[in-house]
Parts: C-alpha cells; sequence; structure tokens
C-alpha cells in the first residue's frame, strides 16, 4: 500500500517540476528574446558645395553638388560627427571615378547616388549604421 500512495506524490513532484522547469525557460529564455530592439534613428548629413574634378582625361570637367546623405541606425548622430573627414573623403573620392558623360543621364547619377552610399557605408563600416538615402539638393556640371 505505501507504493500506492507513493506513485501519486511521485507523479504530482513530477509535474510540477516539469511545469516549473517550463516556466523557467520561458522567463529565462523567451522574455529575452521579445525584448523590444532600440528604436532606429535617421540623421542627414548635408554635405554643401562640394566642387570636384570628374575623371575626364580629354577635357577638364567640374561637378559643383550639394549632397544630403540620410544615414540610419541606432544613435546615429554621435558616429556621423565623429567620422565626417572619413564620409565626406568617400564622398569625393566614389564621385571623381565617374565622368561627365556618366552623370548626363538620369540613370548615371543614379549610380552615383547608389556608388556614394556604398562609399559612406565602407566608411562607416563597424559602426552598425547604413545609408537610407542620397539626395542631390545642387548639381551642376561644367
Amino acid at each position: 500500500m505505501k507504493k500506492r500512495k507513493r506513485r501519486p506524490t511521485l507523479v504530482a513532484l513530477l509535474i510540477l517540476l516539469i511545469g516549473g522547469g517550463a516556466s523557467a525557460y520561458y522567463f529565462l529564455y523567451m522574455k529575452k528574446s521579445t525584448k523590444a530592439a532600440p528604436p532606429e534613428e535617421t540623421v542627414e548629413l548635408a554635405l554643401a558645395d562640394l566642387s570636384l574634378n570628374l575623371a575626364d582625361r580629354s577635357r577638364a570637367h567640374y561637378l559643383t553638388a550639394s549632397i544630403t546623405i540620410v544615414i540610419k541606425g541606432v544613435k546615429p548622430q554621435p558616429t556621423v560627427d565623429k567620422h565626417q573627414a572619413e564620409i565626406r573623403d568617400a564622398v569625393i573620392m566614389a564621385t571623381t571615378q565617374h565622368t561627365y558623360s556618366d552623370l548626363l543621364s538620369a540613370e548615371g547619377k543614379e549610380k552615383l547616388k547608389d556608388d556614394i552610399a556604398t562609399a559612406v557605408e565602407g566608411a562607416l563600416a563597424g559602426e552598425r549604421l547604413s545609408v537610407e538615402e542620397v539626395l542631390f539638393t545642387n548639381f551642376l556640371m561644367e
């Protein structure tokens, strides 16, 4: 008879142990994964009045442009401020690889935007920021 009394007690103890383990797993591991990630913000970096030589060899061509780069990430402002020189250098290097004839078409300007975005993301490598958009606010070629 003692074995019969132990069996319900043993079963109840086993159920409590499994339930407690499942509850502990949920609260320790599942709650961590459902925490909200910090909100991403955007910052606009305006590079005004860039005057650049284009890559033409036959004749000198120049581009005067104002470019706004929209950068997205968690608290991007301090990082963008810290890397302004690298970002500006990346924009200059990417832009001066293009020729006058490349930039005459809308497709050429879009390609330049893509190249600038890639170059800026390279300058910000390791900072967990991304370029959301590149905007030309002034674009004059001679």
